[in-house]
């Protein structure tokens, strides 16, 4: 059974999470091979990975070439002024935007691939959407792992709480002149098309996406959907005694210490802006210090505001470890989110989670199980969420062994594997048992 997982970068929130996937069923026996367009990390990696370039050579009859190439540069003009008069400039707040078409067509060759199934993760700007569920025959097997919103909606990668992409978007508040026939409509019209009569199983790691991904006509009525969990290496991701922890990054050993991390610091959806405001509320009774991960900037004005520890971008297990295991408390302040890792590999370090009711986050934040919830977007509860687990740490202890467990239980690589293996199988009709452990059943999804 051949496994092709496309992705456009191996790295990233997304880009890790496929990877981590691919790699355990590498370790399972499973002949799984990573391809994805681009990477800008210094990682080296093994001969499962390829670095895939798309054919865009022109398939036309010699006799119609002529008229490919004039229909091309008529294609490739309605993308450029399609792009500048509804995506460029776009405020920064806005989330990613990318639209389904690419100026060169991309094209499949799964012949010589020889898959038995097709995997999608996150594909914005690898893929134009036309020609390359074109060259994938509708018998093959698409898996296609959901990261974000993405493939459901016209163009948004998060939606911001609009429900347009139900009826096929249209009138995008994300786009700079929404209008009924905007890039959104277009796009969404574009996907659909494109994935009319495609075999195609979405999986979800939440009923969160999965709901709203069954909310979405993008997807043909063949369409499956199942939930499965992300999954985490929890010996990569295990406790470590704090006091060994904060010694070993240099940080005070009796201070409070609150953690906040993500691919980007600065991202509007990720919400620094809203824990930010929580520690100003904090800092008028502790004397509570902060830790933060991730690419981008602090604020220069830093005042209300406590001590920082700013770590960069970090791409070490090992260091993430330390970081979550020196903290108390770790801060998911997102306004919309699918299933962040931040949060279940602090969970797995034992470190128990604050974040908002917000996206798929409260299905792993279990209030008073595994962490505490506060209403979306507010502050002032989320400050007090914080400072209840720093004043009860009996609390914050139970919280944080009970997250471990929950990790142990649900969120394990080796259970998003078994899982996968078995969808695969079904999926490329082999009958054939292979030799695993005993398998959880898939979630069913309403």
């Amino acid at each position: 059974m051949i496994i092709d997982h496309l992705s456009t970068f191996p790295h990233g929130g997304a880009g890790t999470a496929a990877r981590r996937l691919h790699e355990r069923l590498v370790e399972r026996g499973v002949c799984s091979r990573f391809n994805y367009w681009k990477d800008e990390s210094d990682q080296q990696f093994d001969n499962s990975f390829h670095q895939l370039t798309l054919d865009h050579t022109d398939q036309s009859l010699p006799i119609l070439k002529p008229l490919a190439r004039k229909l091309e540069k008529r294609r490739r003009r309605m993308i450029c002024e399609c792009y500048d008069r509804h995506v460029a400039d776009r405020p920064e707040k806005y989330e990613l935007y990318s639209i389904p078409w690419t100026l060169d067509k991309s094209s499949l060759d799964v012949t010589a691939l020889g898959s038995d199934v097709i995997h999608l993760h996150w594909m914005a700007f690898f893929i134009d959407y036309p020609s390359f569920f074109r060259s994938i025959p509708d018998a093959m097997p698409i898996v296609w792992s959901l990261h974000d919103m993405n493939p459901l909606t016209g163009g948004c990668h998060y939606s911001s709480g609009c429900s347009r992409f139900t009826v096929g978007c249209g009138n995008c508040p994300q786009l700079q002149h929404p209008e009924p026939r905007d890039a959104s409509h277009a796009g969404f019209r574009a996907k659909q098309r494109a994935l009319k009569r495609k075999r195609i199983h979405v999986v979800t790691p939440n009923a969160w996406l999965s709901n709203l991904a069954q909310n979405s006509p993008i997807f043909p009525d063949q369409t499956r959907f199942s939930v499965i969990r992300l999954g985490l290496d929890e010996q990569a991701f295990r406790p470590v005694d704090q006091q060994k922890a904060r010694q070993e990054l240099g940080l005070p050993a009796d201070v409070p210490l609150v953690a906040f991390g993500a691919d980007d610091i600065e991202n509007y959806r990720k919400g620094f802006h809203h824990l930010l405001d929580a520690l100003r509320h904090i800092q008028q009774q502790s004397e509570v210090q902060c830790l933060v991960f991730g690419r981008g900037n602090l604020p220069t004005d830093r005042s209300g505001l406590p001590k920082f520890h700013e770590f960069g971008f970090v791409d070490s297990p090992e260091r993430h470890r330390l970081i979550y295991s020196a903290a108390d408390v770790f801060v998911l302040p997102s306004r919309e989110d699918n299933q962040p890792q931040t949060g279940l590999e602090s969970m797995a370090c034992g470190t128990p989670v604050v974040g908002f009711r917000a996206g798929g986050i409260p299905e792993y934040v279990r209030h008073e199980e595994t962490g505490l919830l506060a209403g979306m977007g507010n502050e002032r509860e989320m400050a007090e969420c914080i400072m209840h687990l720093i004043n009860y740490p009996l609390q914050r202890r139970q919280l944080g062994q009970a997250a471990r467990q929950m990790i142990e239980h649900e969120f394990t690589a080796e259970l998003q594997a078994r899982n996968y293996i078995e969808l695969y199988r079904e999926l490329a009709n082999i009958s054939t048992p292979l030799e695993l452990p005993e398998l959880r059943s898939l979630p069913a999804v309403a």
